[in-house]
């Protein structure tokens, strides 16, 4: 692996799935996944190759996997047409797809604590991001938070993969009422 930079790559999907509120894709694209770094996204072309939808879709990369000589997943809420689009493709469609681009979350030379705060479907790229800071020998906690229980991604492994997980939601569905992270900006 000599080159780091994106590539830009027709990948066949490997299969379209519910998570909850959210669609998660998986892509056959060995080149993105052996160059991916937690942290970094992809750039998805949608509506096909004669919409008039000029503009890619970036989506955070959530898992990467060596199946199939290199899998790469990535989590999505359908909002608008492009989105409906991506929800509707089935295995072996192929989508036009350039990662991984972004820069890295950097991460510590020695083992320290580590908390890892997300919202919604932005918790996605925390996962890769808790598996590599665990690897180096730090610990891992988790303050997940979104609008409503549906909407909390990937509870049960933020479980299995932190020393502790605390869950917000706006509506009190799930964990403590009081705001997402993503409404404690506001």
């Amino acid at each position: 692996m000599s080159d780091h930079g994106p590539v830009q790559t027709r990948c066949p999907v490997l299969n379209v799935r519910r998570v909850d509120a959210y669609y998660a894709i998986t892509v056959v694209a060995p080149g993105i996944a052996e160059r991916f770094r937690s942290g970094q996204f992809v750039s998805v072309a949608v509506g096909g190759d004669h919409s008039s939808t000029l503009l890619r879709r970036p989506f955070a990369i959530h898992d990467v996997k060596p199946d199939y000589g290199g899998t790469v997943e990535f989590l999505f809420a359908v909002r608008g047409t492009g989105t409906a689009w991506l929800a509707e493709r089935r295995s072996r469609d192929l989508l036009d797809v350039v990662g991984p681009l972004g820069r890295p979350f950097p991460l510590p030379r020695d083992p320290v604590n580590c908390v890892l705060v997300g919202g919604g479907s932005g918790s996605a790229p925390l996962f890769p991001l808790a598996q590599s800071l665990r690897r180096r020998g730090c610990r891992v906690d988790f303050v997940l938070g979104a609008a409503s229980a549906d909407r909390v991604f990937s509870a049960i492994t933020a479980r299995r993969v932190a020393e502790t997980a605390t869950f917000t939601t706006d509506d009190g569905s799930f964990g403590t009422r009081g705001g997402s992270p993503t409404s404690w900006a506001a």
